[in-house]
């Protein structure tokens, strides 16, 4: 696979290095501003309403910007996943809680056994574990889904950088090729 092309803000820091000229320098930077809307990303409203995925949208924002990313074409994914962000936490949230639910159960054997319902602790310790193991699931599900939603925001920024051309085209002139 080829190397994609570096930024023009890369080829700027790099300096001479790069032996670029002016001419590419300027349609490179003109080919990457072409690849964004110019509409700054706007923040749903069911992302303002949540308090944590509100929050993912507030710290991802100066990130982005550094990058020249907080644009309205990539609004949608990064909406998607500050609320992703915030099921993960709430799934989190309900696991820790199950779990210390299961502690306070298992401490409580003794309990069932001097009253005789020792099936009927090991049936409720058995539902909780299975709840517990589903929930983990579901935070399994979600980190996998952000972790798509990471790579297809990597790979879109990627994939614009790759659509431009590392060097402008030469424009020919057709009757000195016809002469020469």
């Amino acid at each position: 696979m080829a190397r994609p092309a570096k930024a023009a803000s890369v080829i700027k820091i790099e300096g001479n290095k790069n032996r670029r000229t002016k001419r590419e320098l300027a349609v490179r930077e003109q080919a990457e501003k072409a690849l964004l809307t110019g509409c700054i990303m706007q923040e749903s409203a069911e992302v303002k309403a949540d308090k944590v995925a509100h929050a993912e949208f507030l710290r991802l924002k100066p990130l982005l910007t550094a990058i020249d990313k907080f644009d309205e074409i990539y609004g949608a994914a990064t909406n998607r996943y500050c609320l992703n962000k915030s099921k993960l936490i709430e799934a989190e949230n309900d696991v820790a809680d199950l779990k210390v639910e299961l502690e306070h159960l298992k401490e409580c054997r003794e309990d069932f056994v001097d009253a005789g319902d020792i099936a009927e602790y090991y049936r409720l310790l058995t539902r909780m574990q299975d709840t517990i193991t589903k929930r983990e699931q579901i935070a399994r599900n979600i980190r996998n889904e952000m972790n798509g939603y990471e790579k297809e925001h990597c790979m879109t920024i990627l994939s614009a950088l790759r659509a431009i051309p590392k060097k402008p085209e030469t424009k020919t002139n057709s009757l000195k090729e016809a002469l020469g």
